[in-house]
């Protein structure tokens, strides 16, 4: 029997507009220490990637998802830090900074302002710029269970769902090392696990955040 092999064009990525739209952050994931390379000077950091659900939907009616990802710290001249409180439209107090747990962000709406950028002969969308909604304008429910990786105390399920690429980056992280050497060897970090059940809507802001505007997401 012959193998026969037809060319096949790839299917286009299908980009969200560029412009403002409504959101919903779906995804906190912790990449641990991670190296990057900048005027030639190489530096160790923390990182953080925030994920967000478009109200824009793609040509299959799924929606359309964005991520931004940015050094995991709030100093002052932090990029995470300035994103956040645009997002907020208001500066972190001190008592703020104390103690900032970003898993509140899951769930929270927001409007970004995308743009379309060229890299190596292909087009992506990037995060422009983000600030709370306008007042009478909301933001879909997320589709789906949002989600929350944290190395400090990482659950392995939610590992093994993200997509090939992030594991990847997360694994070459000392974080993920460290984590790595005390698991049992019967013990498969990167095993297809069982999708998490739909989660419920996440609660009202609390631990410090309950008594923001209703303007404010957290």
């Amino acid at each position: 029997m012959a193998l026969v092999i037809a060319h096949t064009d790839s299917p286009e990525f299908e980009l969200p507009p560029a412009g403002a739209t409504a959101a919903r952050c779906c995804a906190v994931i912790d990449l641990g220490t991670q190296e990057s390379t900048y005027q030639g000077e190489t530096k160790a950091q923390a990182k953080l990637l925030l994920s967000f659900e478009l109200a824009e939907t793609r040509s299959d009616g799924t929606p359309h998802r964005v991520s931004r990802r940015m050094t995991a710290s709030l100093h002052k001249k932090a990029q995470l830090r300035a994103f956040l409180e645009q997002w907020r439209g208001r500066p972190f107090t001190d008592e703020d900074l104390r103690a900032f747990n970003v898993g509140k962000l899951l769930g929270a709406p927001c409007l970004l302002n995308l743009v379309h950028v060229e890299r190596a002969g292909k087009q992506y969308a990037n995060i422009l710029s983000v600030s709370p909604l306008p007042r009478g304008m909301s933001a879909p429910e997320l589709r789906e269970a949002p989600t929350l990786f944290d190395l400090s105390a990482p659950d392995w399920r939610i590992f093994g769902e993200l997509s090939s690429r992030l594991q990847e980056t997360i694994s070459a992280s000392p974080e993920y090392q460290a984590q790595a050497a005390r698991m049992p060897k019967s013990v498969s970090m990167t095993a297809p696990v069982p999708a998490r059940p739909p989660a419920p809507a996440p609660a009202p802001a609390a631990g410090g955040f309950g008594d923001f505007d209703d303007d404010i997401p957290y």
